[in-house]
């Protein structure tokens, strides 16, 4: 017998069903000329799979096929496919949210025992998405100056308004702490900051790799 599946592998399986499925209502109604290799592609799945996904989706009554030559065919979402893809965008922006939320959650849990305040000046190291998350954190917690820096920064280089200076510019003296502003392996960053003079008790990380106490004792 094959294991039952936990409740999380069912809702992510779900989740990522219901996610090929909205790519697959949207990029029909983009472009109603699409071919099943191009939208094989665009969701990232095979071919094979592709077509099963749409005649699944013709079945349902989502999307209507019409012959536009003999070899050429034309997709449109019906009236059914209009409401099921608002139904699909709604929750994934949802679930987005979800998450988002629950990053800037777990951002607040980190930076609250640092004891940071309006007197703080940071450096964040990192211009990504993450970084504005950051960011976002830092300012909740009532952080005023920080400073953003990145590899090889391009003169002028601005981020959330913000110029950003190179790393190899960075001083430590200035700085009460320096965030890592990466959800990837920050050993990288860290060796960068060290050639700079900086200490690792100096630099913040998150979602840090090394494991808790508790799951080593």
């Amino acid at each position: 017998l094959a294991p039952m599946r936990s409740e999380n592998e069912q809702q992510e399986q779900l989740s990522s069903t219901n996610h090929r499925e909205l790519l697959m209502l949207s990029e029909v109604d983009e472009k109603p000329d699409v071919t099943q290799r191009q939208l094989s592609s665009t969701i990232g799945v095979a071919l094979g799979l592709t077509n099963l996904l749409l005649k699944n989706l013709v079945q349902k009554g989502y999307v209507r096929v019409s012959k536009a030559t003999w070899k050429r065919r034309l997709y449109t979402l019906t009236p059914e496919g209009f409401s099921r893809r608002l139904l699909l965008m709604t929750n994934y922006i949802q679930m987005v949210l979800d998450h988002y939320q629950n990053v800037r959650q777990t951002l607040r849990d980190q930076l609250e025992p640092l004891a940071l305040n309006s007197e703080s000046r940071v450096a964040v190291y990192g211009t990504g998405q993450f970084a504005e998350l950051v960011y976002l954190g830092l300012k909740e917690i009532g952080v005023e100056e920080i400073d953003f820096f990145e590899d090889n920064a391009v003169a002028n280089r601005r981020f959330l308004g913000a110029p950003v200076m190179d790393v190899s510019s960075i001083n430590m003296g200035r700085y009460d702490r320096v965030f890592l502003a990466s959800v990837g392996s920050t050993k990288p960053l860290m060796c960068a900051l060290e050639k700079q003079g900086l200490e690792r008790d100096q630099m913040v990380t998150f979602f840090s790799e090394i494991p808790s106490k508790s799951s080593t004792s």
